[in-house]
């Protein structure tokens, strides 16, 4: 399914997890545009149920950030769960200080975040705000919501532009990410297999057999048909001790006949195989969710 139509389809559902303001939710806008009915989950999990019973169309999940790696969370869900990745966003992460109108940044004793974004502020919360409580949450824009339900005005929370917009709270200082360039990839998740003829890309989970060579002989499938090796690592499988799954993304489609071949081959080599997903690549930009945040204000 192609990604315009997919934004042609009217307003869809779209599950995510955290509340209103998450960077997931600027992902899933940023992808879908609108209108669309965004649907706030508690945790990943609930996330895959919502679209597994159709309360949902789509939903939206962090695979990856360039600064702290893999959500191991989303990888294992991506292995037990029945449903498909059918398209790619890649957000800029940029985080702010967020705080109540009247508070500034000397005022200021306790921090809240997800523990994520604590992280990839590591540097400037402890060159700027050495003696401040760090209080880690389960949400960035939770934390927000977090400080303006809150009595007093000592606390901030870190999160992004669109969260500060959205709960109408005040930005304390802009871009304090260690790393200027951090961007988190997502998948919009689906219960079918997408189609698409413009697909470029695709992701799979497989276990090898055990015999030498055998990571060798699937990798050499993909290199004889020229199909590019974009991401691959190893996760353990949780069944069975020192028993490891490889993830893996290569740049064709599923329907193209070089990755039918490869995957085929690799069959011989492997104790299972699964599709992910496959989707076409796309990058996204800030300024989508800004739109919609105007989209949303004239709505109400």
């Amino acid at each position: 399914m192609e990604k315009d139509n997919l934004n042609s389809q009217g307003e869809k559902r779209v599950a995510f997890q955290g509340e209103r303001g998450a960077f997931s939710e600027m992902a899933a806008i940023n992808f879908f545009g609108n209108p669309i009915n965004l649907l706030p989950c508690k945790s990943f999990e609930q996330v895959c149920r919502e679209v597994a019973s159709g309360k949902a169309d789509y939903g939206i999940l962090p695979i990856e950030n360039s600064q702290t790696g893999s959500i191991n969370k989303v990888h294992d869900l991506l292995l037990d769960e029945s449903l498909f990745a059918i398209g790619e966003e890649i957000l800029k992460v940029e985080h702010c200080l967020i705080a109540k109108d009247g508070t500034s940044i000397k005022d200021i004793n306790r921090i809240y975040s997800h523990p994520q974004a604590l992280a990839q502020c590591e540097n400037y919360l402890s060159k700027n705000l050495p003696f401040c409580q760090i209080i880690p949450v389960y949400d960035t824009a939770g934390s927000v919501k977090m400080i303006k339900e809150s009595e007093g005005a000592k606390s901030a929370a870190i999160a992004s532009h669109y969260a500060a917009d959205l709960y109408r709270m005040k930005i304390l200082k802009s871009d304090i990410q260690d790393n200027q360039s951090n961007h988190t990839r997502f998948f919009i998740i689906s219960p079918e297999l997408s189609h698409n003829r413009k697909n470029n890309k695709t992701s799979i989970i497989f276990a090898v057999v055990s015999v030498p060579g055998a990571i060798y002989k699937c990798l050499k499938e993909l290199a004889k048909r020229d199909i590019n090796l974009s991401r691959l690592e190893s996760r353990p499988s949780k069944r069975e001790p020192w028993e490891y799954v490889f993830y893996m993304d290569f740049e064709k489609g599923l329907d193209e006949v070089e990755t039918r071949e490869a995957l085929e081959s690799m069959r011989r080599n492997t104790t299972f195989l699964k599709i992910v997903g496959t989707y076409n690549s796309n990058t996204s930009v800030l300024e989508k969710a800004k739109n919609h945040l105007r989209y949303l204000r004239k709505k109400n």
